[in-house]
């Protein structure tokens, strides 16, 4: 079950008495006037108020918190959080609470120290536990959702470049190539039931071994480290990237008023991808380059 920090901050709306009004705190906000429990360990320079609880000041330096106007209170000042700022709000949590307990479960692993499929795993994605032993039919993987849309339910709609670009009908000529390629290489890339690309094509979601290497679905590329996730190194092509795209990031920053920085690497380790990618491999499935 998938264990989100959230669940800690408690979505919910309380008020509070102060000597100038009654304010309502905001929507997503840390419950407070409570004892810590024994599970979380708060530092030494965050202070309880004189019940030993978790009060405003436990977390906020503000001086005279209670008696702020929360509206006009500057939430990126060092002193908003204690010894802040923080990158991200779950950095600030970590400082009382072990991050261990707040990850999320990695279900692509499906296999314990033995090689045994971790049955909880497949129930993610499947509305039933599968024995990957069988020739199993497309009708009978019972998804909880269609196929082209149950990685959202974890992953972002567009979580690399190109991603969104992809998810498209392809044309005759490149579907023609899609199955000469699956035919020769012995693999499978599916599409989804109305014939469009989607995550499943070029990824898998099973580890290697999940699936009988020996069946077109389980041909993959071999696991690296599955809770790294892919590893990148820098190259010397990078320097010419960034010089080419320079004037147009520059034009982009100026009119977003942020400040976004390429980096080109390339791919050193690969995980759950039914070819390589960083030879090409996977991409020639379904384009074709001029040499």
């Amino acid at each position: 079950m998938f264990r989100c920090l959230m669940m800690l901050l408690l979505l919910i709306s309380v008020s509070m008495v102060n000597a100038k009004d009654d304010q309502e705190m905001p929507a997503m906000h840390h419950v407070f006037d409570v004892e810590p429990s024994a599970a979380i360990s708060v530092p030494d320079d965050f202070p309880l108020n004189k019940k030993k609880r978790v009060d405003c000041q436990t977390c906020h330096g503000i001086k005279d918190m209670k008696q702020q106007d929360y509206e006009k209170i500057d939430k990126q000042s060092e002193d908003f959080l204690r010894e802040g700022p923080y990158s991200q709000l779950s950095d600030f949590c970590y400082r009382c609470h072990e991050v261990d307990n707040y990850q999320r479960d990695n279900v692509h692993k499906m296999l314990d120290d033995e090689g045994e499929i971790i049955e909880s795993s497949c129930l993610y994605c499947h509305k039933k536990v599968l024995k990957p032993e069988d020739d199993i039919k497309r009708d009978e993987i019972n998804l909880r959702l269609p196929a082209e849309k149950i990685c959202y339910g974890c992953h972002l709609f567009t979580p690399h470049i190109n991603a969104l670009a992809h998810q498209k009908k392809p044309d005759k000529k490149m579907a023609k190539r899609i199955r000469r390629y699956q035919d020769e290489h012995e693999i499978m890339m599916p599409l989804s039931d109305d014939g469009k690309v989607m995550c499943v094509t070029c990824h898998s979601a099973h580890p290697i071994d999940v699936i009988d290497r020996d069946k077109p679905a389980g041909k993959q590329v071999a696991n690296d480290d599955l809770e790294k996730g892919v590893v990148y190194r820098a190259h010397a092509w990078g320097k010419v990237f960034a010089e080419d795209k320079k004037n147009r990031l520059q034009k982009l920053n100026a009119e977003t008023g942020k400040s976004y920085v390429l980096n080109y690497q390339r791919i050193e380790k690969e995980i759950l991808l039914r070819l390589p990618a960083k030879d090409g491999s996977l991409c020639l499935a379904c384009h074709a380059f001029e040499k």
